[in-house]
């Protein structure tokens, strides 16, 4: 999808880490200011519906990168590393000749080496994310090209549990004050929220020298690396430009929800909204959900204002960086010919209906993810995609958008079958952005695998309905998004909607065959 003048477009990937959907302003939150990021909203497509492939770290991070379910490539569950050979979209645009850079969090392989092996016997190459062996100065960089990134500028963890190349700048470049970030430093005393969720607390490392703003600053140093070549290149006009892919991937507003000033301070608790919840209402949910509540032993209802507040002030922050960002691409004449693709890689509960965290419960606030593309020049403006996607979806329509195929592996040169699945589950969303597609049919499928629990969680979202589905189990939850849409009424029991169910349950079979992996192509007749 070339421009008039026959360059190819860059394409500006930014992720966050758990962020609720109904926290922007755009989305019209009563509370969180997203200034930047309703930009993006306002001048691109919003895909109001659109749902993770696994509501966990690893597993939806390996489906933003490949195009494909958990069933797929195979990441089930955080744990379980994404193999080398997986084909992925930004492997692909690199061999079709884009610059590629990452900056933040990948999580694409496990956060600490293999269980029970001595950690001078662990192969970096293998475990190249692993916090230990970071610490420890074997690895100082991640092997690239890394899934297609020919350079990464490496963080993962969160706040104070950072780890990575940012935790190695900060000990080098700013030994004083590094001291705040590995002694977890509060700004004031903290309240007994600081031992709720993970910690809560405002954290006296200065904004300068937090994570979100290293890995924006790397985003802004690779874009004006940018801007300079193709200023160079323009006195030569036989030189061509080559195109970008840049992933711009923050830790936040994933816990510790620890913001540092000013952000700590940019929302009253007493403003913060309160929790959904109905009296009675886990009484009818599976039994684990009941166990998770009852286990945290404490009532959430005191600390969730100032929780809340911290996450929203982490929330802004990220948007003030977007902001940076955008600022950047206009400041090297980048903007115009470069696509911006805004989510995240899954929800937070918020408390809502006693629950924290992304499971193992697929509520909407958990399992439905922030989606915006932008381009101005290429795609309609300003518009809301009210149907129901998936993001499967992302990795084709960024392929479609470069005009660079799906890679598949070998294939014969004449197709042995007129009926062959498409290479990905997924589909293009550049028919809606162009504005050429209005319908609302679509469904999404989230698989969620819990070998601590013993069972696996498949939910379906159609346009009215949310089932969930437990294998081995004969409960699950039935909820009426048209009737119900802060889900609070499991309808999974109820006579009255026994055949909704049982139609449901057979529409969800069918996603999950439909969506099964279809590679290797057949080379011929056996």
């Amino acid at each position: 999808m070339t421009q008039s003048d026959g360059r190819r477009p860059n394409i500006l990937v930014i992720t966050d880490d758990q962020h609720n959907p109904t926290c922007f302003g755009y989305a019209g939150h009563p509370v969180v200011r997203t200034p930047n990021i309703d930009s993006l909203a306002a001048s691109g497509t919003n895909f109001s519906r659109a749902y993770v492939a696994h509501p966990l770290c690893t597993p939806s991070r390996a489906s933003l990168f490949t195009g494909l379910t958990t069933r797929g490539h195979r990441v089930r569950m955080n744990g379980i590393q994404l193999r080398p050979d997986v084909p992925t979209w930004p492997e692909a645009l690199r061999q079709a000749g884009y610059a590629t850079h990452y900056s933040g969090k990948p999580h694409l392989r496990i956060s600490r080496a293999s269980n029970g092996t001595p950690i001078d016997r662990v192969d970096p190459n293998e475990f190249s994310e692993a916090r230990d062996l970071w610490h420890s100065g074997r690895i100082r960089h991640l092997p690239t090209p890394y899934y297609g990134f020919q350079n990464v500028d490496f963080v993962n963890g969160h706040g104070h549990g950072s780890w990575g190349q940012y935790v190695n700048w900060l000990n080098e470049e700013h030994p004083k004050e590094a001291d705040l970030f590995h002694n977890a430093t509060p700004l004031e005393p903290p309240s007994p929220a600081v031992s709720f969720y993970s910690s809560s607390y405002k954290w006296a490392l200065p904004q300068e020298l937090h994570p979100i703003s290293w890995i924006t600053d790397r985003a802004i140093d690779f874009l004006n690396g940018v801007g300079r070549n193709n200023r160079e290149a323009g006195h030569n006009r036989n030189q061509a430009r080559e195109p970008f892919v840049l992933w711009t991937s923050y830790q936040d507003p994933h816990v510790p929800l620890a913001p540092p000033a000013p952000w700590c301070y940019k929302y009253d608790p007493a403003d913060s909204p309160p929790p959904i919840k109905r009296e009675g209402e886990l009484e009818d949910l599976p039994p684990h959900i009941l166990d998770l509540y009852n286990r945290k032993g404490i009532d959430i209802d005191p600390y969730h204002a100032e929780c809340a507040a911290h996450y929203y002030g982490l929330i802004e922050m990220i948007d003030h960086n977007v902001g940076r960002i955008m600022q950047t691409l206009r400041d090297n004449g980048l903007e115009e010919n470069t696509v911006v693709l805004f989510t995240t890689d899954h929800g937070e509960a918020l408390g809502d209906h006693g629950m924290w965290g992304k499971g193992p419960y697929h509520y909407d606030s958990v399992i439905r993810a922030p989606f915006i593309i932008r381009s101005p020049g290429r795609f309609a403006q300003g518009q809301t995609h009210e149907g129901v996607v998936s993001l499967v979806d992302f990795a084709p329509t960024i392929l479609d958008i470069a005009g660079v195929p799906i890679p598949e592996g070998p294939k014969p040169p004449i197709s042995v079958s007129a009926h062959e699945p498409e290479p990905w589950p997924g589909r293009s969303l550049v028919p809606i952005l162009t504005g050429n597609e209005k319908g609302t049919t679509g469904t999404a499928l989230v698989e969620d695998d819990q070998d601590g629990l013993g069972f696996r969680l498949r939910t379906l979202v159609t346009q009215r309905y949310r089932l969930t589905a437990y294998s081995g189990q004969p409960y699950g939850e039935l909820f009426d998004l048209q009737e119900d849409p802060q889900e609070v009424w499991n309808l999974w029991d109820n006579p009255d909607y026994r055949s909704i169910r049982d139609d449901l349950r057979l529409e969800l079979l069918d996603k999950i065959m439909s969506t099964d992996y279809p590679l290797p192509r057949r080379m011929g007749s056996s």
